[in-house]
């Protein structure tokens, strides 16, 4: 009877608990609550801009470059030696004169072999000439005349005029010729152990001194005037309609004081492929330049008229510009007058429309936007 009871209760214990285990589960189901569906709201994005205001456009194009001596002379030995000490010191910052020598390289070698060979040259005159009495009496007496005129060391006089073919023949038959002009070369190559100042100028570079041993294509230094500069710069491959020869400009200097003024003498030929810009040429005048400064400045190309100037970073890929709308953007297409280094003139645009002057990223017609107008 005990066992009976047991297994009954246990049976009302389960029932129960699976009851109580499902009302629970529906209670909890029940008690649950959908959230309600959260509004997105996309916050409007700031963007500095500026207001359309159609007017003339001034073109200033700036330029900055270096100065370079126009008269400038890369020293280079032609002949090898020892550089020989002058009287005035080649070196950096020393003045010279036109014509005055700048470097001198031991010659000793080469104009032994000078004399040497104009004493040969001698000795056949005075060999050839009793000859000339017989073969060409007529010829004789300038051929006289000028073995007076040769001297055992120095430059050689000019050959007598050859009266005619036999005449020519006969003297290079004898040699006279191989040796007068075999002479003549030497005299070239020693002119080059003396290097002179082609113009009044300054050592700007001295690679040698007195004692050092030179060998032909040696650098020995570089010379310059200092008084013709001129500055190298470049320009926008678009910009160069802009510009003329004889344009000048007012120049300043990017570490100190004074201005200068500049005119285009010219410009190069070639579009730089990796910066789509061309070289442009200004010659300046004034005092207190070096070669190798910096200056800078700005060309005045005239103005276009009912345009309005905008960051040429504003410019899309296409040629158009984001414009503000209702607080959205708007694309707006427009016609590109100029387009330099940072600003580009456009025309299109109506009085008082707002335009972004940013670089957006990600941005598309209708985003939402903020204007900030730039200063």
């Amino acid at each position: 009877m005990n066992d009976l009871f047991k297994q009954r209760l246990t049976i009302i214990l389960g029932l129960l608990f699976i009851v109580g285990g499902i009302g629970t589960c529906k209670v909890l189901k029940d008690s649950k609550k959908t959230p309600d569906r959260m509004e997105v709201i996309t916050a409007a994005r700031a963007v500095r801009t500026l207001t359309a205001q159609n007017g003339p456009v001034r073109l200033s194009i700036p330029i900055t470059g270096r100065l370079r001596a126009v008269d400038r002379m890369l020293i280079t030995a032609e002949v090898g030696g020892t550089v020989q000490r002058t009287g005035t010191t080649f070196r950096e910052g020393v003045t010279f004169r036109k014509g005055e020598v700048l470097l001198q390289i031991d010659n000793g070698e080469v104009r032994a072999q000078v004399n040497a060979q104009q004493s040969s040259f001698l000795r056949t005159l005075v060999q050839l000439v009793p000859d000339l009495r017989i073969d060409f009496p007529d010829a004789a007496a300038k051929w006289e005349t000028y073995l007076k005129s040769v001297p055992v060391e120095g430059l050689l006089p000019e050959l007598p005029k050859l009266a005619n073919e036999q005449e020519r023949n006969y003297m290079a038959g004898r040699g006279l010729l191989d040796q007068y002009y075999g002479i003549r070369a030497l005299y070239e190559r020693l002119g080059k152990y003396n290097i002179t100042a082609p113009f009044d100028g300054v050592v700007v570079s001295a690679s040698v001194e007195p004692g050092t041993i030179v060998t032909p294509g040696t650098r020995l230094g570089e010379f310059i005037s200092p008084g013709s500069l001129e500055l190298e710069t470049a320009i926008g491959a678009g910009e160069l309609t802009l510009v003329h020869i004889g344009d000048t400009l007012r120049l300043t200097s990017t570490e100190g004081p004074g201005t200068w003024r500049g005119r285009i003498i010219r410009a190069g030929e070639n579009i730089d492929a990796s910066t789509q810009t061309v070289k442009l040429f200004v010659q300046v005048d004034g005092k207190d330049l070096r070669d190798g400064q910096y200056l800078a400045g700005s060309i005045e190309a005239g103005a276009l008229s009912d345009a309005v100037a905008v960051p040429r970073s504003a410019l899309l890929e296409d040629g158009s510009l984001y414009t503000v709308k209702d607080s959205a953007l708007v694309k707006m297409p427009v016609e590109i007058l100029h387009q330099g280094v940072e600003q580009a003139v456009v025309r299109g645009l109506a009085n008082g429309q707002v335009v972004v002057t940013d670089r957006l990223s990600g941005a598309y017609e209708g985003l939402r936007v903020a204007p900030v107008t730039s200063e």
